[in-house]
């Protein structure tokens, strides 16, 4: 529910209340005015902020001007999120933590358990959606909040920990390596079975095509995996060609039909004009897939999954469907890296994968929308065509 604290500011969640320059300036002069203070948070090695009781930053040490002051813009009177490049900053006049979005985020929740005297200290996880190019459009940080007080005021030193390696090799061992040894797995067992004599012709036909599914299944895990690291290094180039938007559908449909998370159900596709769009197959192929993988993950033991296109003057709109509804909390993380709906921690990058290939490359845009009694759509829209042959961002 939206709060309204006073007039003009409006919040999903953290106050929306802001310190004005003259607060900041003389906080930053109380602070600075404390040599052990300043001499002890420059001497940590994470990024660290110090911010009042608005969440506003008033002291930083030199790692984290070095890092986050190179827009030009001064550190102090904003709040974290506005330094990082959240996504979610700019969607509320007040500002970061004011957004649906941030009653999900852990740097804002370290925050308020200190300013609000829940705990002395609090440590948490952030995902963070960015506008950045050089993180991939996303943060992975380890938070941790503490009050300190100087003349009689209290503040709370926020430091920040890049944690993005560790959760990509969470993920690599946790999804790609499953993943990869599931299908493995699959393909030593059939070949154990054909080396044995005696088959009949019919069964052993059967497991030569389950052979070649699984064989498929192995490649298309790495070559992921590549792409999306090239996605995140910028390094990812298109190879755009023209086809029918009605031909990348067919070929996302039938690939999952025969995967392991398609098993007794099905992918429908619904009839849509063809429509001609020049753009990379390859990562548009990817990007439905990833959408499909998880509708069908979402998707009941005899339910189906959906997929369509159509024109948009002179974009066109693909979407997936599933007739499955996703709690608020899992809507307000979907496109994060590292979030993810399985259990296990480090698992997923569909969705995010999803948003930087789209977004980044393909020059489109991701929504979705998930309601009761209408199931959840993701929706990509992209341009007919992409002027650039070869598309670098």
């Amino acid at each position: 529910m939206v709060v309204e604290n006073e007039p003009g500011l409006a919040t999903w969640f953290a106050s929306p209340q802001r310190s004005s320059a003259a607060e900041v300036a003389a906080a930053e002069a109380l602070v600075a005015a404390n040599p052990l203070a300043t001499a002890l948070i420059d001497a940590m090695p994470e990024l660290v902020l110090v911010v009042d009781d608005n969440r506003q930053v008033v002291a930083a040490n030199r790692a984290a001007v070095r890092a986050l002051g190179a827009d030009g813009e001064p550190l102090l009177g904003r709040r974290p999120g506005e330094l990082v490049g959240c996504l979610h900053a700019t969607e509320m006049h007040a500002g970061c933590g004011t957004a649906k979005a941030c009653q999900a985020c852990g740097a804002v929740d370290a925050m308020l358990c200190c300013l609000l005297g829940v705990a002395p200290t609090a440590e948490r996880e952030a995902r963070i959606m960015t506008t950045g190019a050089a993180d991939g459009g996303a943060l992975d940080l380890a938070v941790k909040a503490s009050n300190i007080t100087l003349s009689g005021r209290r503040f709370v030193i926020l430091a920040l920990r890049d944690i993005a390696s560790e959760k990509r090799r969470q993920v690599l061992e946790r999804t790609f390596f499953h993943d990869l040894l599931n299908s493995a797995g699959g393909v030593f067992t059939i070949s154990e079975v054909l080396l044995a004599e005696d088959e009949d012709p019919a069964f052993e036909h059967e497991l030569k095509e389950d052979l070649h599914r699984l064989s498929e299944q192995v490649i298309d895990e790495i070559r992921s995996q590549r792409q999306l690291l090239a996605a995140e290094s910028g390094d990812l180039r298109l190879d755009c060609e023209a086809f029918s938007s009605n031909d990348v559908l067919q070929e996302v449909a039938a690939a999952y039909r025969r995967h392991q998370v398609g098993h007794d159900r099905e992918v429908v596709v619904d009839p849509p004009p063809a429509l001609l769009l020049v753009t990379d197959r390859t990562v548009l192929r990817r990007v439905l897939g990833n959408l499909v993988k998880n509708a069908l993950e979402a998707t009941p033991m005899g339910g189906s999954v959906t997929v369509g296109a159509r024109a948009e003057g002179d974009l066109v709109e693909f979407w997936v469907h599933n007739p499955g509804v996703m709690p608020e909390e899992v809507q307000v993380q979907i496109f994060a890296r590292s979030f993810s709906t399985k259990p296990g921690a480090g698992r997923g990058v569909g969705t995010y994968s999803v948003r930087l290939l789209t977004e980044r490359y393909l020059r489109g845009k991701v929504s979705f929308r998930s309601e009761v009694g209408r199931g959840t759509v993701f929706r990509v829209v992209l341009p007919v065509a992409i002027d650039e042959p070869l598309a670098r961002r």
